[in-house]
């Protein structure tokens, strides 16, 4: 996986600024793993201090911090416990129990979730304010259009108000692997992300799909189908991924020039919706089939 496609997947789908989410992780890592290394104490100190002063008032300063320091202890909590897992692995468990967190923080203090919930949700209405205002000024001569795209905006409004913390948790996931890249990088162990078309996890995370698809179809209540909206996404995004790494080690092997590769990649582009259905249906039968090693006979690579 390529530290481009890291911090696109970050900045894109990421609710809060993506920034505390790398650098705060990072600081972490650097205190705990690094503390004989003054050096590396001293980048730490200087990260958490730039990050934490000049505090404002409001949750646009407090919840990126907050979201960061807790997902950044558990991912060296789970360092320290399983390091020789997979880092993909480890961020995506670091994930895990960092919401399994806030679901606790949520059990005793629900008005702190419920006022995150607003406010992220209130910030997502103001961005579709403004992005709708500028499509209504490029359309002002036609208000047949202008009505369609008000009410595609609100759809996708809603649909981005119920799902944030999915897109939150893969940009986080994204933003772990940066900063283990940078911890490494910082410790002497110059060691690039590896290509997209390794890309994988464990199949066992197919069960929190299903279980998401069941919680979508089963009449359980609101809360219910969007803890269900929301797993299903998470595990839709990882999958799509997936399917997209098969597709590039196909094309590394199938695109035998330059021509061909922009063929491909013309096709990709106008076809997007064939391309990200193929992805996805992909990505889900590697859990069974695992493509790359029946095409290749070659055992698979292991993950990040």
């Amino acid at each position: 996986m390529r530290a481009a496609l890291l911090i696109a997947v970050a900045v894109m789908l990421s609710p809060v600024s993506p920034v505390p989410l790398v650098f705060i992780p990072l600081a972490l890592l650097l205190l705990a793993f690094r503390t004989s290394d003054w050096m590396a104490v001293g980048v730490a100190a200087v990260i958490l201090a730039l990050g934490f002063t000049g505090r404002t008032e409001g949750m646009e300063w407090t919840v990126p911090r907050a979201w960061s320091l807790i997902a950044g202890a558990a991912f060296v909590a789970v360092t320290a416990v399983r390091g020789r897992e997979g880092l993909l692995g480890r961020s995506l468990a670091a994930v895990g129990l960092a919401l399994g967190a806030v679901l606790a923080l949520g059990a005793v203090r629900p008005g702190i979730v419920r006022g995150v919930d607003w406010w992220i949700a209130s910030e997502i209405r103001r961005a579709a304010m403004v992005a709708g205002g500028i499509l209504n000024r490029l359309q002002a001569a036609d208000p047949e259009l202008q009505a369609q795209v008000a009410s595609a905006v609100q759809r996708w409004v809603g649909f981005q108000e119920d799902v944030y913390p999915a897109m939150l948790s893969l940009a986080t996931v994204a933003c772990l692997v940066l900063a283990w890249f940078a911890f490494e990088r910082m410790s002497g162990t110059v060691r690039s992300p590896g290509p997209v078309r390794e890309f994988r996890f464990s199949d066992h995370l197919v069960w929190l799909l299903i279980g998401g698809l069941a919680l979508l179809v089963l009449p359980l209540g609101r809360a219910a189908f969007r803890v269900g909206e929301n797993a299903a996404l998470f595990m839709g995004g990882l999958y799509l991924l997936r399917g997209a790494a098969i597709l590039v080690w196909v094309a590394a092997t199938a695109v035998t020039s330059v021509w061909t590769g922009l063929l491909l990649g013309l096709v990709t582009v106008f076809l997007y919706p064939v391309a990200l259905g193929t992805a996805f249906v992909l990505g889900l039968s590697d859990t069974w089939l695992d493509l790359r090693k029946r095409l290749s006979g070659n055992p698979p690579g292991s993950d990040l």
